[in-house]
């Protein structure tokens, strides 16, 4: 019995511990039912948090684009961002761009909260992430949100929008997502040659 309790604690606090990584589950994110990657990107219509439309051509002249999802009540959004903004900044000149999505900016109607987008402001001001943050509106609202069960939640894309790989789930230091950068930036350039 005392092997049983044991067990479970282990198992516990491998739980615990993912969940602190993340504020939430997920089983697959940015993966389409058919085992294809999602799509949103390569054609979509959104505002940033100043209301300015964006659409794909953000991210034309950029080999890779990170696309963290985010939330204003998620710690580990919030803790990792400082990392996401140095990156920003170090990669800009390297064919990299980072572009958040603050997933709690809109209610479940799809209707933009003003509130919560100027304390996405504020956060995004607080932590030196000051690179591009989408409000999720449009394509993004009805066709990626609902795949996402969690956040932070990382998806990458090429220069056409198009999904590299899976998307990340739970937030990462820099050093570890300087790997995951470098990997799919490799992976870009192998599909290319």
């Amino acid at each position: 019995m005392r092997n049983v309790w044991k067990t479970a604690a282990v198992i516990g606090l491998g739980i615990v511990m993912t969940a602190a990584a993340a504020c939430g589950q997920s089983s697959g994110a940015g993966e389409g039912s058919s085992g294809r990657q999602v799509t949103v990107f390569e054609d979509f219509t959104a505002q940033d948090l100043d209301g300015n439309t964006v659409d794909e051509s953000i991210f034309e002249g950029y080999d890779v684009t990170m696309i963290n999802l985010w939330g204003t009540f998620c710690g580990p959004c919030l803790q990792e961002m400082p990392d996401l903004g140095e990156l920003a900044d170090e990669y800009a000149d390297k064919g990299v761009q980072i572009v958040g999505i603050c997933t709690d900016a809109v209610n479940g109607d799809g209707e933009v909260l003003p509130d919560v987008v100027e304390t996405a402001k504020e956060d995004i001001e607080d932590t030196g992430a000051d690179y591009l943050h989408i409000v999720p509106t449009g394509e993004i609202f009805t066709d990626l949100l609902p795949r996402v069960s969690g956040v932070p939640t990382t998806i990458f894309v090429d220069a056409k929008g198009q999904q590299i790989g899976l998307a990340d789930m739970g937030a990462k230091d820099k050093d570890t997502w300087i790997q995951v950068i470098e990997e799919k930036m490799a992976d870009v350039s192998q599909e290319e040659s």
